[in-house]
């Protein structure tokens, strides 16, 4: 998820080949029927602070989703598109039960 944002922020991401160049970099947790937002994770770059039970030398997309699925039960779809989704992802989420679909 990109926020878009104009104002004075130390963690304001830019990327210059946007129409809007400057935004926030957050991962969200979306109910697919629903479409609410059930949890947001704001990118601090190093400063971002991760579920405490990470392993801190795992990749960054098992940090993210490891964070945003603390508090949701095992037996979900979970999609995620092909910049995060790695072997070594799918084989961690498998473990805890989720279902990741081939997309």
């Amino acid at each position: 998820m990109i926020v878009g944002y104009k104002g004075r922020w130390k963690y304001k991401q830019i990327n210059a080949s946007k129409p809007h160049k400057y935004h926030i970099k957050s991962f969200g947790l979306v109910d697919s029927t629903s479409g609410y937002v059930l949890q947001i994770l704001t990118y601090y770059g190093t400063n971002t602070s991760y579920h405490p039970d990470c392993d801190p030398d795992s990749g960054m997309a098992i940090r993210i989703l490891d964070t945003l699925l603390k508090d949701i039960g095992t037996g979900y779809h979970n999609f995620a598109d092909r910049c995060y989704t790695t072997r070594a992802l799918v084989e961690h989420l498998t473990q805890k039960n989720f279902i990741i679909p081939a997309l």
